[in-house]
């Protein structure tokens, strides 16, 4: 078990926090917008649709969010990557960059992003293998970090899941940040 790094921890407290300069720049920068392209706001809505879905549906699989004890998920998108709340996350910051009108901002916005959530996952590793020792060790060979190694195939998407409704309560919070681009778009 590789020991954690000291930024590792920072990262994983802070995360949320280390996210608010991105979405700060992305409602104060007005330079290089893309201006009433009807297909910006269509792309944005379905990009922050998908990343909210995914974040609900790992959710259902994540007990503990739900006060429903400390087992490790390995199912629904936990079977394709271990990380399907960050990566439901990054989705979410993209389709923000497309509805703030600044595009080109993504890969930036995307890059921060992935460096803090990287370090915090690190940390989240370490303390899931001190947890749940072999059984975490064996799920992080079977299951990528971020991107799916091979088709989901024969592996169970919806076994031992809580309700939608419960699951979607805990991330009421993702509609906040829809208020963004809505904010901007008032204002300027």
């Amino acid at each position: 078990m590789r020991p954690y790094r000291l930024c590792d921890a920072v990262a994983f407290k802070l995360r949320g926090l280390l996210m608010v300069p991105a979405v700060a720049l992305l409602l104060l920068w007005h330079r290089w917008e893309w201006e009433y392209d009807p297909g910006v706001w269509a792309t944005g809505l379905l990009l922050f649709a998908g990343g909210v879905v995914l974040r609900v549906w790992a959710q259902k699989h994540l007990k503990y969010r739900l006060r429903a004890g400390h087992a490790l998920a390995t199912t629904g998108p936990y079977t394709v990557t271990r990380n399907p709340v960050y990566v439901g996350n990054l989705l979410i910051l993209t389709s923000l960059c497309v509805l703030c009108e600044l595009p080109w901002m993504i890969p930036l916005v995307g890059g921060w992003a992935a460096l803090v959530y990287d370090r915090a996952i690190r940390f989240e590793e370490y303390r899931l293998t001190k947890r749940h020792g072999d059984e975490y060790v064996a799920y992080q060979q079977r299951v990528s970090r971020w991107w799916p190694r091979t088709a989901v195939g024969g592996r169970t998407l919806g076994a031992r899941a809580s309700g939608w409704g419960r699951a979607a309560s805990v991330e009421w919070q993702c509609l906040v940040l829809l208020l963004i681009p809505a904010i901007k778009e008032l204002v300027y």
